[in-house]
């Protein structure tokens, strides 16, 4: 059986529900079964109702039956299945939900109902990020387009093995959305800015190599286009940015009208390993496309020894 997408909704029951409407797209796109999750926990209308179990049994299926309407007003009868939680702790529940679903992809609202652009990135989603044992798609309210964009950011660093095998995920990761979705695909990588202290430490990562600033990035930038012709991409699909990384996806993505941005978990870029940091989390805060992040090859996700510890 294919596994399912997933999609968590926004709490508020009125909200317009981004993830519900693109997770249907992929899923049906896909053949594979669509699973709602929504945590309807109100701690509210716990301290309204008080500690009557009955009343609270009433209470709690009263909302349960709300929102499988609300989920039905917006997707027709051909809903999935909706799994309406009520715990405290939402991010547990949410864990033990996906970990028994085993999807293949989560896609999540991470844009508040407000008039702001960018993606108001929460614990929540990072969690998602880092933990969830599959890619997780972070969506905002705007539409796609009738023929959707979709940029892959690879780093396939010095012909590191590890860094190779990243970016071939990220790619499969793209190719297989722009399939469903029949979207246009290019791929990119960033020549990132380093100051001359990191020169030094730039050129021991390049074997028998060390040279100029220029001439460092014109190794990196030839090895991704050795890279990208190596999987199959034609040239006019592959493109190299310049600058710091998150603002120079953002601003491309802003300027050609990406629809879905592909990256993976950990950026290989050499800075970013100097900075111990990921970029996953900075790219979202600022880009005007969906965010796929998808999790290295082998990927072993933590939530799983938290049942282990059970």
């Amino acid at each position: 059986m294919t596994a399912p997408v997933v999609a968590i909704l926004d709490r508020n029951l009125k909200a317009s529900q981004p993830a519900l409407s693109k997770a249907q797209h992929i899923a049906a796109a896909a053949g594979a079964p669509l699973q709602v999750i929504v945590n309807a926990y109100s701690s509210a209308m716990v301290r309204a109702v008080g500690v009557d179990a009955e009343r609270q049994h009433a209470a709690r299926k009263q909302i349960s039956k709300a929102w499988h309407k609300r989920v039905t007003e917006l997707l027709g009868e051909d809903t999935g299945e909706i799994r309406v939680l009520w715990e405290k702790d939402s991010m547990d529940g949410l864990r033990k939900a996906i970990l028994a679903l085993t999807p293949s992809l989560v896609v999540v609202h991470t844009s508040d109902d407000s008039d702001l652009r960018r993606h108001l990135f929460t614990p929540r989603d990072w969690q998602l990020i880092r933990k969830a044992p599959c890619p997780v798609l972070c969506v905002h309210s705007r539409e796609w387009n009738a023929t959707p964009r979709i940029l892959a950011a690879l780093d396939p660093g010095a012909g590191e093995a590890s860094d190779d095998g990243l970016s071939v995920c990220v790619l499969e990761g793209a190719r297989r959305q722009s399939a469903l979705l029949g979207a246009n695909l290019t791929a990119c990588h960033v020549l990132d800015e380093m100051d001359e202290s990191l020169m030094m430490v730039a050129g021991e990562a390049i074997p028998d190599y060390s040279g100029s600033m220029e001439e460092i990035r014109a190794f990196h930038r030839d090895n991704f286009f050795q890279f990208g012709v190596a999987q199959g991409l034609d040239k006019s699909q592959l493109i190299t940015l310049n600058g710091p990384i998150a603002h120079s996806l953002a601003s491309y993505c802003d300027k050609e009208g990406v629809d879905m941005l592909v990256l993976g978990t950990v950026h290989r870029n050499l800075p970013e390993r100097l900075l111990l940091g990921s970029t996953a989390e900075s790219v979202i805060t600022r880009a005007n496309a969906d965010v796929l992040v998808i999790k290295p090859e082998g990927f072993q996700s933590p939530w799983r020894d938290n049942d282990d510890d059970q």
